[in-house]
């Protein structure tokens, strides 16, 4: 033999050639030859080289050699044929057998991916449901499948879903029930133990013939699968088929298992989607509905979330993708970058920032800002913001009547000693009267100091309004539009030519309870307040008008007076208008944007107290180079009364009772004592209380009235009061005060209808109160 020598050999190739050559004489049943190899191209040499040698037989063997062979070769070979064909039939049916397995095995794990695709599909539970049982009984060799779901609270399997039965069947059974523990049923125990069971026969199985299932459903042959997460149970699922009770094999087994827990997870997918849901639902409608702003910003300060309040708080429609910074002005930018420093530092911030409404009105709030950080690195932040508008307003309200106050404690003060004063003044003045007459000039000169003490006791009686409005001994059922067209008449006489006044008077008004001397005082003050602000002319409009309580109420927030009607006087002017850093400071005392010598600050207060004390509330509304408008509403009188009616002029108002007059003020005490007892009366005086109870002890009998200034050393009218009242429950008693009010005795528990007499007083109002309490019959009461 000669090899090629371009064809990649090995010695096994010498091997394979001596076999066939050493196995030609078995043709003819002849034993093998013998060979020997001369030369072999594996050695080196150019070819290789064999020598046969095999044994002859003789010619009769070699005769009926050649005969027979032939056919016993044949007839090895018919049975060598038949059992290959046996061998390959069942080579075939044993392939066949696996490719009927693999292409259910194919099937069941492409069910099991449409499955999975089907879960991330959908995370409604009963499309999800009806979507797997579907493909489950197409692949399954199922006619019918249901899914009982566990149900913690009630310790229960319910039927939720099944696909495969009728719809009425299916309807009836729904929401049907079987206690985990019930221990004759085989779906509990199913469950209990976790195991998958194939009833093959049913009618071989003792079970409840009385079962709602068994009896709508009728199954021959059914399977039971728990459906397990995490070693919890979930559920089970059910399946039959009606007329092959084998349809369950090994394999399938396997794929109702992984099938079930399949539909596991998605119940369990479904469930945590679902309670994420209400969680986000819940927490979103807490997030919109609180009574705060919300925001989160990004690393930038750009706002990616805000809620419903929070725009309604700055009057935006959408914050989204503002940036923070715009909503504040530069100036008071500082404080903002404060907040958002400390929270890029990893800690919390809590600060009063002013931000701006979207028509850049200033909206004050509260910001508690905390960090967000990811992974220890800033990544923006979360803040609650509090609108601080009505505290605000509410803080300077308080700040307001606290400032009146403290101006009304000194004005008090100064008023009771004013006051005495001008009682011994203007009763001496009186008495002088009385003794000279009016023909000599002494008379003309005693009515000079009587006007000019008048003039001061109204100048006392003003700074009293200005600290706490009208007396209430003072005030009485008033028309607004009377008192606002004796305001305009007297503006008339210092009305600039180039001053437009516009009166809008709505006509039929209720009426009010004020004092209308101090109102027009109060308008007055407005109205000329407005006129300074127009020192180029201009226009001042006064109306009149009948408003509900809503209206009041979102102006005056503070408004406590709740009634369902009021009348609103409105005073506008077109003037300079008001600076925005001044419009908390108006009604302060003292407090003016005017020349000095041009404007004292008392006017705008004394018009915010005037309308305070009528239980009214004001309002002011301002725009640079717009002007002002003033508003002022007064509740509505319910019904008007008629106040006591005093003595007619022809009553006498001298008389013989004795009466002890108790002043701590020598002048008024001996002024009071001579003009009572010039009109026929017996006095008896007293410097204080505690004095004034020692005589009374002494001549309770003889005593008709007491006469009792309230602020006293020592012991004070009120105290005073209460220990006559011991001595005597119907004593008459007449108060007297030099604070130009009768309030303080309202502080006198039992008081009752007490009467009051002002300081400083006139000698035939003073008498005239005497006789009124003395003839009235429970002037004690």
């Amino acid at each position: 033999l000669i090899w090629a020598k371009d064809i990649p050999l090995s010695r096994d190739c010498c091997l394979v050639n001596k076999g066939v050559y050493q196995a030609i004489p078995t043709i003819w049943g002849l034993p093998p030859a013998r060979l020997e190899e001369t030369k072999c191209f594996f050695n080196g040499d150019d070819y290789c080289e064999y020598h046969l040698q095999w044994e002859t037989r003789n010619r009769v063997k070699d005769f009926y050699h050649r005969i027979f062979t032939p056919w016993k070769v044949s007839q090895d070979s018919i049975k060598e044929l038949e059992r290959d064909k046996e061998i390959l039939r069942e080579k075939y049916n044993q392939i066949y057998q696996l490719n009927q397995d693999l292409q259910r095995k194919v099937d069941q794990l492409t069910t099991l991916q449409e499955s999975s695709a089907a879960i991330l599909s959908t995370l409604k539970l009963e499309e999800l449901l009806e979507l797997i049982l579907k493909r489950l009984l197409e692949v399954a060799h199922l006619d019918r499948a249901g899914i009982f779901l566990f149900d913690e609270d009630k310790n229960s399997l319910i039927l939720i879903h099944a696909v495969g039965v009728e719809p009425d069947t299916f309807t009836d059974l729904k929401g049907y029930q079987i206690p985990l523990d019930k221990k004759d049923n085989i779906i509990a125990r199913t469950a209990r133990e976790k195991r998958s069971v194939l009833v093959k026969d049913v009618e071989k199985m003792f079970l409840n013939p009385q079962n709602p299932l068994l009896l709508r459903l009728k199954p021959k042959a059914f399977v039971l699968v728990p459906m397990i997460v995490r070693g919890r149970l979930i559920g089970i699922m059910l399946g039959d088929n009606q007329n092959d009770r084998d349809f369950v094999t090994e394999i399938d087994k396997d794929f109702l298992a992984s099938f079930a827990n399949q539909i596991a997870m998605a119940l369990e997918n479904a469930n945590l989607y679902s309670k994420l849901e209400d969680s986000e639902r819940k927490y979103r409608e807490i997030v919109e509905n609180v009574n705060e702003g919300i925001w989160i910003l990004d690393v930038n300060g750009t706002i990616k979330f805000s809620n419903c309040h929070l725009k309604e708080m700055l009057g935006y429609e959408n914050l989204v993708d503002h940036s923070v910074y715009n909503l504040v002005s530069k100036e008071r930018k500082k404080v903002l970058l404060r907040v958002l420093m400390e929270n890029m530092g990893g800690r919390t911030a809590k600060e009063e920032v002013v931000l701006q409404w979207k028509s850049n009105d200033p909206v004050n709030v509260l910001i508690s800002s905390v960090p967000i950080m990811t992974d220890g690195q800033y990544g923006g932040c979360l803040a609650m913001l509090t609108d601080l508008t009505e505290k605000k307003y509410l803080e300077n309200q308080l700040l307001q009547s606290q400032k009146l106050e403290s101006i009304g404690t000194m004005a008090s003060g100064i008023a009771h000693d004013f006051n005495n004063i001008l009682t011994g003044v203007l009763g001496y003045i009186n008495l002088l009267k009385l003794k000279i007459g009016q023909d000599s000039d002494i008379g003309r000169y005693a009515d000079i100091i009587e006007q000019s003490s008048l003039r001061a006791a109204d100048l006392v009686k003003k700074l009293l309004a200005f600290s706490r409005g009208s007396q209430p001994g003072q005030s009485r059922a008033s028309a607004v539009n009377e008192i606002v067209q004796e305001t305009s008449e007297l503006m008339k006489s210092f009305l600039p030519k180039n001053i437009e006044t516009r009166f809008s008077l709505q006509e039929d008004l209720p009426l009010i309870k004020c004092d209308p001397t101090q109102v027009q005082q109060a308008i007055l003050n407005i109205c000329l307040n407005a006129l300074d602000a127009m020192p180029d002319g201009g226009r001042l409009s006064v109306s009149t008008d009948e408003v509900e309580y809503k209206e009041v109420f979102a102006r005056c927030p503070d408004f406590t007076t709740h009634l369902d009607r009021y009348i609103c006087i409105s005073i506008s002017d077109t003037g300079t208008g008001i600076e925005a850093e001044a419009m908390d400071r108006i009604f302060d005392p003292f407090f003016t944007t005017k020349e000095v010598g041009k404007g004292s600050g008392l006017g705008l207060p004394m018009a915010y107290g005037i309308v305070k004390s009528s239980k009214g509330c004001i309002q002011v509304e301002s725009k640079k180079g717009q002007g002002t408008t003033f508003k002022i509403f007064f509740p509505v009188m319910k019904s008007v009364t008629e106040s006591a009616k005093g003595p007619s002029k022809s009553q006498a108002l001298g008389g013989s009772e004795t009466i002890l007059v108790v002043d701590d003020e020598e002048v008024v005490r001996d002024l009071t004592t001579e003009v009572l007892s010039v009109h026929g009366y017996n006095v008896l005086p007293a410097q204080d209380g505690l004095e004034a109870i020692h005589v009374y002890k002494a001549f309770e009998h003889d005593i008709d009235l007491v006469l009792l200034d309230i602020f006293m050393p020592r012991m004070g009218g009120k105290e005073a009061y209460e220990k006559l009242k011991e001595i005597n429950p119907d004593i008459k008693v007449l108060f007297c005060s030099g604070h130009g009010s009768n309030h303080e005795i309202d502080k006198v528990p039992g008081n009752g209808d007490l009467y009051y007499v002002s300081k400083p007083f006139k000698i035939d109002e003073l008498v005239r109160k005497v006789r009124q309490v003395l003839d009235h019959e429970d002037a004690n009461i």
